[in-house]
C-alpha cells in the first residue's frame, strides 16, 4: 500500500471569500468557531483592527495553543476558549462576546491533527486509531469502534456517515481482520477488500471509512446541528443589510446539506407543512441568504491546495427588526 509521508503544508481553505462574507469591520467583534492553526483567525483580527475583538475556539487543545503562538502579536484583542460548538453560547457569554458582527465555522480537520500520526486521523501516516479531535473530552476511539462493534453497525455508519457503497463489504473485512491497532492496519484491509477503482490513484478506497469513523468519534454532526442556531443567537440582528454575519465552510455533503438547510429554514418565515392553510407555527425569519449556492474554490486554488477541492462556502447575515428576529 502506497502511503504519503510528507507532513500536510496549513493553508486557510477560501480565505478571500470567507473574509469578503464576513465583511469584517473596524472594531467588531468576531468569533472563528474552528481556529486551528489560526490561518482564518490572523487575517480577521488584522482586518478588525486595533479596537476589535475576536473570541477563538476549537475543541483540540493543542491546535489551540498552536494558535495563540500565532496570534500573541495581536494581544489582549484575542481570546481563547476550549470547547465544542455545542458549547458556543456558553464560551461567548464568558468570554464578553453577548453579541457579535460575524461567526466563521471552518469544519472539518485542522492539518495539525492530519499531520500527527499519533493522532490517527489519516491513513498517510501510520498511528493509533484515535481520531478524537478533543482527546481531554474522552470518548470511544476508532479502534474502539473498528475492534468492538458488530458487522451491521459497522456497515450503517461506514455507509450513512462515509456514503460508501462497499460498506457492506468493508464491515464484513473488518470484522474478519481484527483487531486493528494503526491506521496503517486498517487502511490495507479496506483496500484489500475493495481494491482500487482502475486507474484511480488519488482517492484512496479508505477515505470514506476514515471520514465515518471521525465524524462518529467527535459526534460532528450533532455538534454542528446543536451549535448552528447558537451561533445565530449570537449575531448582531442589526439592519437587513448590516447585521452580524455567519460563514461556513465545509468539506462533504453531510455537513453542507445540514448547513444548507440550516440558512434556509432559518432565512424563511413560515415554515408550516404545505398542507396546513394558515401558519400556526410563528417562526419568523433570522437571517437572509448572501449565497444562493454554495461557493466553491477556484482551480487555482484547488492547485496551490488540494485539501480546498471538497469545500464548500455559505454564508448569510442576521436581520432584525421589522424584517425578523428581535
Amino acid at each position: 500500500m502506497a502511503i504519503m509521508t510528507s507532513p500536510i503544508a496549513h493553508v486557510p481553505v477560501l480565505l478571500e471569500e470567507a473574509l469578503h462574507h464576513l465583511a469584517v469591520k473596524q472594531g467588531g467583534r468576531y468569533i472563528d468557531a474552528t481556529t486551528g492553526l489560526g490561518g482564518h483567525s490572523s487575517r480577521i483580527a488584522e482586518a478588525m483592527g486595533p479596537e476589535g475583538m475576536l473570541l477563538c475556539v476549537d475543541r483540540d487543545a493543542e491546535a489551540l495553543e498552536s494558535a495563540q503562538v500565532r496570534l500573541r502579536s495581536f494581544g489582549r484583542r484575542i481570546s481563547f476558549a476550549c470547547g465544542d460548538f455545542r458549547d458556543i453560547g456558553t464560551m461567548a457569554q464568558e468570554a464578553g462576546f453577548e453579541r457579535v458582527d460575524g461567526i466563521l465555522f471552518d469544519l472539518g480537520v485542522s492539518s495539525l491533527q492530519l499531520g500527527r500520526a499519533d493522532r490517527g486521523f489519516s491513513f498517510a501516516l501510520e498511528g493509533p486509531l484515535d481520531m478524537r479531535m478533543g482527546p481531554q473530552f474522552g470518548g470511544e476511539t476508532a479502534a474502539e469502534i473498528v475492534n468492538t462493534w458488530d458487522e451491521t453497525a459497522l456497515a450503517n455508519l461506514i455507509y450513512g456517515y462515509g456514503e460508501e457503497t462497499r460498506s457492506r463489504r468493508i464491515a464484513a473485512a473488518i470484522v474478519r481482520d481484527r483487531p486493528f491497532q494503526t491506521t496503517w492496519d486498517l487502511a490495507r484491509s479496506v483496500e484489500q477488500a475493495v481494491g482500487r477503482a482502475g486507474g484511480q490513484t488519488r482517492i484512496h478506497p479508505a477515505t470514506r471509512v476514515f471520514l465515518a469513523l471521525r465524524i462518529r468519534v467527535n459526534g460532528e454532526l450533532d455538534s454542528l446541528d446543536e451549535g448552528l442556531p447558537l451561533a445565530c443567537d449570537l449575531l448582531d440582528p442589526g439592519t437587513d443589510s448590516d447585521g452580524g454575519r455567519l460563514v461556513v465552510i465545509s468539506f462533504h455533503s453531510l455537513e453542507d446539506r445540514l448547513v444548507k438547510q440550516f440558512l434556509r429554514r432559518e432565512s424563511t418565515g413560515c415554515v408550516c407543512p404545505p398542507a396546513v392553510p394558515v401558519c400556526v407555527c410563528g417562526h419568523v425569519a433570522r437571517l437572509r441568504l448572501l449565497t444562493k449556492r454554495g461557493i466553491r474554490p477556484s482551480e487555482d486554488e484547488v492547485a496551490r491546495n488540494p485539501r480546498a477541492r471538497s469545500a464548500t462556502l455559505r454564508a448569510a447575515v442576521r436581520i432584525g427588526g421589522v424584517n425578523g428576529g428581535d
